[in-house]
């Protein structure tokens, strides 16, 4: 991403998100998430619970390029359509 995308990016996810998400069923499921990775965890060994660690963080970084490929492909539209 070049530094000006980076920056349209970053304004996207901190202002412009919120507005396309459906907060009351985001909150639901942030809830559900979190009963059941509680629930996870209380029967994890130590082990179970490094794997799972490692696991989340691979999950989150999966996430994070998939928000910014999702990103870079409606600005690229964006541009097309101009």
């Amino acid at each position: 991403m070049t530094e000006l995308m980076s920056l349209l990016y970053e304004y996207a996810q901190n202002h412009r998100v919120a507005g396309f998400i459906d907060a009351r069923a985001c909150q639901e499921a942030e809830r559900l998430e979190e009963r059941n990775l509680a629930a996870l965890k209380g029967d994890l060994s130590a082990r179970g619970l490094a794997a799972l660690e490692r696991y989340q963080d691979a999950s989150l970084e999966r996430e994070a390029m998939e928000r910014a490929a999702v990103f870079l492909a409606g600005f690229s539209l964006a541009r097309e359509l101009l």
